[in-house]
C-alpha cells in the first residue's frame, strides 16, 4: 500500500459536489460582506444549532472560519468560473495522472503549509488577544476569527452540541462581553422535566425578542419547520456515507471530510444548496462505491486514521500525518 492510495486528500476533489461546497465555503467572506451591504445581520457560531437563523429573512448564518481568507482569496472568481462550467475537476484528474510531468512545475513554487499558517494565524490572533489557551484548537481558531472580522458579525448563538464542555462555555462568555451572544444550554435530566424545558424556552424566547427587536421582523416558525426539514433530509444523506466507513471503506479523506463537517454547521448559509450538493455527493460516492473503486481498509488489515473537526484539530495535522505515511508505511 502505497502514500498515494493510503493518504488519497486530493482524489476527493475530483467529486464534483465537494469542489461545489468547497468553492462555497471559500466565499463565505465575500458573501457575508454583500449579504451586509443588503442590510442583513450576521449571526456566527462554530458548532450547530444554525438552523434557527433561518426562520428570519434578514439574517444570515455563518460558521466563523468561513470569514477567514486565504492567500489565494484574490483567485476564487477565476476557480469559481472554472468550477462552473465543468474544468476544475478535470484539471484536478489531469494533475494527479500527470504530477510528475508539468504540475510539478507549475507548482513547484506553491507553499501547501500556508493553508495550515492561515488557521495558526488565527490562534495568534486569539493568543495576542489573551484569549483562554488552555482551550482546544477550535475554539481558538474561532475566536481569532471572530476578533480579525469583528465588524463583520452582529451576534453569536451557540448550545446543544457543546453545552457540557468548558472549553466551549468559555469561548461564548469571553464573546458575550463584546457581542449580543445566545447560549442555548441544555440542561442535564429529561426533555419531559418542565424546568429543564422552562430554561430552554427562556433562552430561546430571549433571542426570537432580541432579533424581532433589531431587524423589526417576526419570527416564521414555518420557515423554521421547512429549515428542519431540509436539515433532517442531509443528515439521512450523511448517514449513508458514514455506513460506508462502518463497512471498512473510507469515502473521503481527512480534507474533504472537514469540509463536510464545517459546511453543515451553516448549511453554507443557504440549506436548499447544502441538501443538493450532501445529495449529489452521496451519488456520487456510492457510484464509486458500486463500481469497487473505493478500497475496503478492513478486509486488507489496514489501519483507518481519521482526521476530522470543524475545524477541531490541530491544523498541522494533516501536513504530520503525510510524512508519518511516507516514512512509516502505517
Amino acid at each position: 500500500m502505497n502514500e498515494y492510495e493510503i493518504n488519497n486528500i486530493v482524489a476527493d476533489f475530483k467529486l464534483q459536489s465537494i469542489l461545489d461546497i468547497g468553492m462555497k465555503y471559500l466565499s463565505g467572506n465575500n458573501k457575508i460582506i454583500l449579504y451586509r451591504k443588503k442590510g442583513k445581520k450576521i449571526v456566527g457560531s462554530f458548532l450547530p444549532p444554525l438552523d434557527m437563523i433561518y426562520a428570519f429573512e434578514n439574517t444570515i448564518p455563518i460558521f466563523l472560519p468561513r470569514l477567514i481568507e486565504f492567500e489565494y482569496h484574490k483567485y476564487l472568481p477565476i476557480l469559481n468560473f472554472i468550477n462552473n462550467i465543468r474544468l476544475l475537476k478535470k484539471i484536478i484528474d489531469y494533475y494527479l495522472k500527470n504530477s510528475n510531468i508539468i504540475f510539478d512545475k507549475l507548482f513547484s513554487d506553491f507553499d501547501s503549509s500556508k493553508y495550515s499558517k492561515v488557521f495558526l494565524e488565527m490562534i495568534d490572533i486569539a493568543s495576542s488577544s489573551n484569549y483562554y489557551m488552555d482551550t482546544c484548537v477550535q475554539t481558538r481558531i474561532s475566536y481569532g476569527a471572530f476578533i480579525k472580522y469583528f465588524n463583520l458579525i452582529d451576534m453569536i448563538i451557540g448550545g446543544f452540541e457543546g453545552n457540557y464542555c468548558l472549553h466551549f462555555t468559555k469561548f461564548y462568555e469571553r464573546i458575550g462581553l463584546y457581542k449580543p451572544t445566545f447560549y442555548f444550554e441544555k440542561p442535564y435530566g429529561s426533555f419531559n422535566d418542565e424546568h429543564v424545558r422552562n430554561i430552554i424556552e427562556k433562552e430561546f424566547n430571549r433571542f426570537i425578542n432580541f432579533v424581532e427587536k433589531t431587524i423589526n421582523e417576526k419570527f416564521d416558525e414555518n420557515k423554521l419547520i421547512e429549515i428542519i426539514k431540509i436539515q433532517i433530509q442531509i443528515i439521512k444523506y450523511l448517514k449513508k456515507i458514514y455506513n460506508l466507513y462502518m463497512k471498512g471503506y473510507v469515502p473521503l479523506h481527512a480534507a474533504a471530510l472537514t469540509l463536510i463537517h464545517g459546511s453543515y454547521v451553516d448549511l453554507l448559509s443557504d440549506p436548499s444548496f447544502c441538501l443538493k450538493k450532501i445529495r449529489n455527493l452521496t451519488n456520487e460516492i456510492y457510484y464509486k462505491y458500486k463500481k469497487n473503486e473505493l478500497i475496503n481498509y478492513r478486509k486488507e488489515g489496514i489501519p483507518r486514521i481519521i482526521i476530522a473537526g470543524s475545524p477541531g484539530f490541530e491544523p498541522t495535522l494533516p501536513s504530520i500525518f503525510k510524512i508519518m505515511v511516507r516514512h512509516s508505511y502505517i
